[in-house]
């Protein structure tokens, strides 16, 4: 069904990931007229050309094929993608079985298993935060001399995503407040109902994406025990996850990051530094860190 909340999401949503939600919802559009009319729709898209090379890959046979196990019907599907009504669905199946009519989401993804986009102030204190947030004046000097001598001028490097070891020095700071804080948080069970999706209205799938167009599918996400998060420990993961775990297993792991890099450039009246006649602000290290559950073995 093509309401006109997918009409509008089709033609003027571009949030990171959307391409793939749009095309899985056209391959699985039942009626060829809804199909070739979503297909027409996407032409006034900027990226028109990879979601329809995203279309043209899909095997949705894994979905149907699991619907078919279940003795459930296709009856008819919808795009969810800002619906924050229907859990973390991006598309919605109506499906039919011999007891009635039931609703199965399909939660998108793109080589990740990222379930939140979480804030970092769930994990630290707000003192923790005011002295991380004094060091950043420090932090940015050695920043901006650490990607002069390895890039040079600014326009090699500014904005442009380069690794770095000063930020990840950074953000291994904010890691030790997080896992030194761990024990004093309170309401976990808040935080990890919204972590993994426990309060979801309807069942829903994970899809993913993987770099080589195949599709990986997963009918039962990982599931927590809310009774148990105290018993949920934590420990630092490659140079910016904070991993979770449970009985020795790990549950799950958090990309702990500036959303827009170390420097952003400055759109407002005031900016924390001038170089070489770029006015630049500190980057944002708590605004929001990718909570991603762990694929069941």
């Amino acid at each position: 069904m093509i309401t006109e909340e997918a009409k509008a999401a089709i033609t003027g949503n571009y949030n990171p990931g959307v391409e793939y939600e749009i095309a899985l919802f056209i391959a699985l559009t039942i009626n060829d007229d809804e199909k070739a009319q979503l297909l027409k729709m996407i032409k006034s898209r900027d990226d028109y050309v990879k979601i329809l090379s995203i279309y043209g890959s899909i095997d949705k046979e894994d979905i149907l094929n699991e619907l078919k196990e279940r003795e459930l019907t296709l009856l008819d599907i919808s795009l969810e993608t800002q619906n924050d009504d229907i859990g973390p669905a991006d598309i919605v199946m109506k499906c039919a079985d011999s007891n009635g009519e039931h609703q199965i989401g399909l939660s998108v993804k793109y080589s990740n298993r990222c379930t939140l986009n979480v804030t970092g102030m769930r994990f630290i204190t707000e003192a923790q935060r005011d002295s991380l947030e004094e060091l950043l004046p420090k932090y940015a000097k050695r920043y901006i001399n650490e990607m002069t001598e390895l890039y040079g001028d600014s326009s090699n490097w500014f904005r442009r995503r380069k690794q770095s070891k000063v930020t990840e020095e950074f953000i291994d700071l904010i890691r030790d407040a997080v896992i030194d804080n761990w024990n004093n948080i309170q309401d976990k069970s808040t935080l990890f109902s919204s972590l993994y999706h426990s309060d979801s209205p309807i069942e829903y799938w994970v899809v993913t994406f993987n770099r080589d167009d195949s599709i990986d599918l997963d009918t039962c996400p990982m599931k927590i025990d809310l009774s148990r998060v105290d018993d949920i420990q934590v420990g630092k993961m490659g140079t910016s996850f904070v991993a979770f775990y449970l009985d020795g297993e790990q549950i799950g792991h958090m990309q702990v990051k500036f959303n827009n890099g170390f420097l952003e450039r400055n759109n407002g009246l005031r900016y924390d530094v001038l170089y070489e006649g770029i006015e630049m602000k500190y980057g944002k290290p708590f605004g929001s860190w990718n909570f991603n559950i762990e694929k069941r073995r």
